[in-house]
């Protein structure tokens, strides 16, 4: 009866090992998908906001882009005199013969 007994406890022992063994793995199994979904979601959140951030850059540059063809065609006509005055009159100055009147009805 010690024989059958010992060999129970065995097959016993052998079962336990094999649900705990099963149990690990399917939770380090959940786990992992787990992981990775949320490292998934997290790296398409990060791909969107950097495409956004993308387009916003390329917009800026091309932006930039134009205003340099600007200048660089000013540069080359020769008509920089003029330019200078417009920047200058953008800026509030004027001519020493001029006198600079300011429409103060805009802001009512």
């Amino acid at each position: 009866m010690t024989k059958q007994r010992s060999e129970m406890l065995k097959e016993s022992i052998i079962k336990n090992k094999k649900k705990l063994l099963t149990i690990f793995l399917v939770a380090v199994l959940v786990s992992s998908f787990v992981f990775l979904g949320f490292t998934l979601i997290k790296n398409t959140s990060d791909i969107n906001r950097l495409e956004v951030q993308s387009q916003e850059v390329k917009a800026q540059y091309e932006a930039e882009q134009s205003e340099n063809d600007e200048l660089l065609e000013i540069l080359e006509n020769n008509d920089m005199d003029s330019y200078i005055e417009q920047k200058a009159r953008e800026k509030g100055y004027a001519k020493s013969d001029e006198v600079v009147f300011y429409d103060i009805s805009a802001g009512e």
